[in-house]
């Protein structure tokens, strides 16, 4: 509904006729600060013409895109009430995770389509009464999440200080690529020129940041989702192989186990009366290890035997502690 209204606004600004795809998805981008495809901009010109029987067509000669209908606007088309209900119930979560203004404009962005309307108005209760998540703790480092997206979306470069555990603070001119969240911490994954590599950080870790002059490093190789693809939480393990876990788990975890897979490489080997056995293809990592612990007596880890050894021995430090 919001890029609905962005494009709407592209299609019917005078100074700016026949709008090129690059533009409304620039401008879709700009207002909703978040990345766009240009496959999803076509579905939703497609749409438009189903829901509204917009008159949407690509002008050859200006090589842009056009209403065919003078004054048509998908303004004159109302909201629903279900339609102002699901925006409504969006800015719901999203005061769920509030605590810094990024999501502030978000909800105003929901508050100028539905044109005034609010929850309180509508169904008469708070959205804490109807929508809860999991809250951390603390939100420590959530100052730092609107310069980072900012930095993200406008690719240039931040100075920050970083004093991970144990360690003595170190500065990193850092190009940030994406912001993810881990167990409510916010971690943002990047190029730091002073490791000359992808690194990431914990943002409750950070001190200080601030902008500079130095110029982003553009990594156009880098996919999310292939940085993470072994990762069990938010480690990336550099310069090494992910491994083939096996574990097995008493039948009483199966529908856990199963309706909530650990891992999306997640594989069932044995289902029967006695055990259900999956197979995770990831990093043995700290998270991997404190995942696989916290089933206690209800797991056992298969293969590979150095894990199955590593964990055996914690194992007897845990029971040495109760001794």
């Amino acid at each position: 509904m919001l890029r609905f209204r962005i494009i709407d606004g592209c299609l019917t600004n005078p100074l700016k006729p026949y709008p090129k795809l690059q533009y409304i998805k620039e401008k879709i981008e700009e207002q909703l600060m978040t990345k766009i495809s240009e496959s999803m901009i076509n579905k939703d010109l497609s749409e438009m013409k189903k829901t509204y029987g917009a008159p949407i067509k690509y002008n050859k000669y200006h090589e842009g895109y056009c209403y065919t209908q003078t004054g048509f606007t998908i303004k004159a088309f109302p909201l629903t009430t279900e339609e102002i209900s699901a925006l409504d119930f969006s800015t719901a979560l999203l005061h769920q995770l509030s605590g810094t203004k990024l999501f502030d404009q978000f909800e105003n962005a929901i508050n100028k389509v539905i044109e005034g309307y609010r929850i309180s108005k509508i169904i008469g209760k708070s959205e804490r009464q109807l929508i809860q998540v999991e809250e951390p703790v603390k939100t420590a480092g959530s100052e730092w999440l609107e310069p980072i997206l900012k930095a993200i979306v406008e690719k240039t470069a931040v100075v920050l200080t970083y004093h991970k555990y144990g360690g003595v603070p170190k500065t990193h001119s850092f190009s940030p690529c994406i912001l993810k969240e881990y167990r409510n911490r916010w971690y943002v994954a990047g190029y730091s020129a002073r490791s000359a590599r992808t690194l990431v950080l914990a943002l409750d870790r950070m001190v200080a940041l601030s902008a500079t002059k130095e110029p982003y490093v553009n990594q156009p190789d880098f996919n999310p989702d292939e940085f993470f693809k072994y990762s069990f939480g938010i480690t990336q393990v550099h310069d090494e192989q992910p491994e083939t876990i096996v574990l097995s788990f008493n039948p009483c975890q199966a529908p856990y186990i199963i309706g909530q897979p650990l891992h999306h490489s997640q594989k069932i080997v044995v289902e029967n009366e006695a055990e259900i056995q999956i197979s995770l293809n990831v990093y043995i990592t700290q998270e991997l290890i404190m995942s696989v612990l916290s089933y206690g007596e209800n797991v056992a880890v298969i293969s590979p035997a150095h894990f199955r050894e590593n964990l055996k021995e914690r194992v007897k430090q845990m029971w040495q502690r109760y001794a």
